[in-house]
């Protein structure tokens, strides 16, 4: 029982980093390096892992867990201080599943029902820090509110190749935090193991020190050389369908591993260029605004909107450019973004190399942002994405709802006013026109 034991107390991230955080999964239950024994390994964010189209304002934790040994998995956490939080469970192929009963493996922070005496602050005004309970299981028996199905009913072929046919993942996803990520991380939920014996034991969550341990490990350094082989998903989101370039479709997740239940996004590709500039204009959303949970909906349409620059080539980062003491981030959202009176964002992008020839032109402008293609990746296509998140059931235009991908036209029509513009044009027209000139 042991070796069982050791075996699910491996804890994992997403991203280039995840496949370190499952490094005892390819040896032994417990070699001579072994890493420590706790929960939430690694906290995974665009600055410690840019792949697979991050988002600035979010954090991530995961850890595997091996379905076949357990009953139960027990979650118990309290509200965060935070715009936006989830839980989601994964199956190996590091996908979301459903159950028999149509249970789905996910849940946001609104539909946790509190404990007793608690108090959940997207329900009812309350501050933070009332506490929860999740029970994850395949008991059919058990269910009900705050039940998360254990593991998917089919396996599908595993995110990275030798790992336990029983692998499934765990992950709190939060964005928009009061204070830092490391606030979040003092404060991740307790997991409790209950085995099919009903014993139990009750995980600890990583020290700095746990984390450091687990990286140092063969097994981990191992495997963090085959994920490296591992990091591109399949071609392209829309494989060699994609639409033309300057054109807004629904980008599909299935290639993408751990997607968020809650969102979707529309995205147009384009070919960068020196002396050019790409123009997006679009209507957004109403949103939840702050850092703290508000009662939701609220009559906002989403909980969270961003718009970033990805470029479109395996492992999918998201554009940096600057030094490291000056970077810039191709990403922006809902709290850093200026609208006009009606509700409209305008976003340039060009070359830093051309940032000099226009930045007097852009600060005429009130309400543009200005994000960076790609210096690194030359000519390289990059992807403008329109992030959507945990959309308002009486919000018909979110991209959550656009029923196929690859398909401008059917994403024009599901978003209405708030489908993207986007058009590339001179340097010299910008000066000339502005951004009215360059979608001209």
């Amino acid at each position: 029982m042991n070796g069982i034991r050791h075996r699910t107390r491996v804890a994992g991230v997403t991203g280039a980093a995840l496949v370190a955080g499952l490094a005892m999964l390819t040896g032994p239950a417990r070699s001579a390096d072994a890493p420590p024994d706790c929960a939430w390994w690694v906290e995974t964010s665009l600055s410690s892992t840019n792949v697979l189209y991050p988002d600035t304002a979010a954090a991530y934790w995961t850890m595997p867990y091996f379905s076949d040994e357990l009953s139960e998995v027990i979650v118990e956490g309290t509200y965060l201080d935070t715009r936006y939080f989830a839980i989601q469970a994964y199956g190996g192929d590091a996908q979301l599943f459903t159950s028999p009963e149509g249970v789905e493996s996910a849940l946001a922070d609104f539909d946790i029902v509190p404990d007793a005496g608690s108090t959940n602050p997207w329900d009812q005004q309350a501050a933070s820090g009332g506490s929860w309970t999740i029970t994850m299981t395949d008991d059919s028996a058990a269910q009900g509110s705050n039940v998360l199905p254990l593991a998917p009913q089919v396996q599908a072929p595993p995110l990275v190749p030798g790992l336990p046919a029983d692998t499934n993942f765990l992950m709190i996803r939060v964005y928009l935090p009061t204070g830092t990520f490391d606030d979040i991380d003092a404060v991740l939920p307790t997991v409790t193991l209950v085995d099919q014996d009903g014993s139990s034991q009750t995980l600890s969550t990583c020290t700095g020190g746990d984390r450091a341990a687990l990286k140092a490990t063969s097994a981990g350094a191992s495997f963090a050389k085959a994920l490296r082989s591992r990091m591109d998903p399949p071609e392209a989101d829309c494989g060699d369908s994609c639409p033309p370039d300057l054109e807004f479709f629904k980008v599909g997740s299935a290639a993408t591993p751990f997607p968020n239940a809650n969102s979707a996004y529309v995205g147009a590709l384009y070919t960068p260029a020196e002396g050019k500039v790409v123009v997006a204009r679009a209507t957004m959303p109403t949103t939840s605004t702050g850092t703290s949970p508000q009662v939701w909906p609220g009559g906002k349409q989403l909980r969270y909107w961003s718009i970033c620059n990805y470029v479109h080539t395996p492992p999918y980062p998201a554009v940096v450019a600057g030094s490291k003491n000056k970077r810039v981030v191709g990403c922006a959202n809902d709290s850093d973004v200026s609208l006009s009176s009606g509700g409209v964002a305008t976003i340039v992008m060009s070359f830093p190399s051309d940032y000099e020839l226009i930045k007097k032109r852009l600060s005429r402008m009130q309400n543009a942002k200005w994000l960076p293609m790609s210096a690194r990746y030359g000519t390289t296509q990059e992807l403008l994405a329109f992030r959507n998140m945990l959309a308002n059931p009486t919000f018909a235009q979110s991209a959550t709802l656009i029923p196929t991908t690859g398909d401008p036209e059917t994403a024009a029509e599901v978003m209405g006013k708030y489908y993207p513009e986007i058009a590339m044009c001179s340097v010299g027209t910008f000066l000339k026109s502005g951004a009215a000139g360059c979608l001209k």
